[in-house]
């Protein structure tokens, strides 16, 4: 997956999900959070989450069938974290049923 899918998948993601509406994939969901943090649209960023964690790991991982995990990394200045429940945490800020 390249860097601009990824993003391209984030900004559609992203104009659509609320708290109510899932994302459609962990991936899109750490871009919009890590994106809605810094203020800026996500095809903005500055970094490339293939740096900090192996997406395609990532999203073998949102598919296991239990959700008691968590997995942090930190991503360009950020700290996150990506939780079973489908919650993402950036830098304190939480975003639920984000995928």
């Amino acid at each position: 997956m390249t860097r601009t899918q990824v993003l391209e998948d984030a900004r559609t993601d992203a104009s659509e999900a609320t708290d109510a509406t899932p994302a459609e994939s962990p991936v899109s969901a750490v871009v919009s959070a890590v994106a809605t943090v810094d203020g800026v649209d996500p095809m903005d960023l500055n970094t490339t989450l293939q740096g900090a964690v192996d997406a395609d790991a990532l999203a073998s991982l949102a598919r296991h069938d239990g959700t008691d995990w968590r997995l942090e990394f930190s991503l360009g200045d950020h700290e996150v974290a990506v939780e079973g429940d489908g919650t993402v945490v950036v830098d304190g800020r939480v975003f639920q049923n984000r995928f």
